[in-house]
């Protein structure tokens, strides 16, 4: 009996997405927070609610969706967010953790705008800049 109905399932999901992939992860996480949010505070409760319902349709209609090429587009988007987020997230936490031993700073040129980083204590430095090659003095 299960055998059969597990082979219906995998009939009936025969080209749709069927991925749990990180969007969906996403979408999950939020609505169960917002579920639990919403149980939780009594007044105005409705929008953590309705958040939390349209989150999970929007999962499951991805989850089941035919359109495998534009979700699977629409999850690579999301992972291109993400990592950009992560990458500036962990540039700040290098640039935290590295204070005491750099000085941070900009490129003189305005059009250029590059980070530059030079060991802090040595008075001022002839710095030259490593995507637009101007030179310049710092002192750090």
């Amino acid at each position: 009996m299960f055998r059969k109905l597990q082979i219906n399932a995998q009939r009936w999901m025969r080209g749709r997405y069927g991925v749990f992939d990180s969007l969906n992860k996403l979408l999950i996480i939020i609505g169960l927070i917002s579920l639990v949010a919403g149980n939780f505070i009594s007044i105005m409760s409705w929008p953590l609610l309705l958040l939390a319902y349209g989150t999970f349709i929007w999962a499951y209609y991805r989850l089941f969706s035919k359109k495998v090429y534009v979700r699977s587009n629409e999850n690579q988007k999301y992972l291109r967010l993400k990592m950009k987020y992560q990458k500036k997230f962990k540039q700040q936490k290098t640039k935290f953790e590295q204070r005491k031993e750099y000085k941070y700073f900009r490129c003189s040129n305005p059009s250029c705008k590059q980070q530059l980083r030079a060991p802090k204590g040595r008075g001022e430095i002839k710095v030259t800049c490593s995507k637009c090659q101007q030179v310049f003095i710092k002192k750090v």
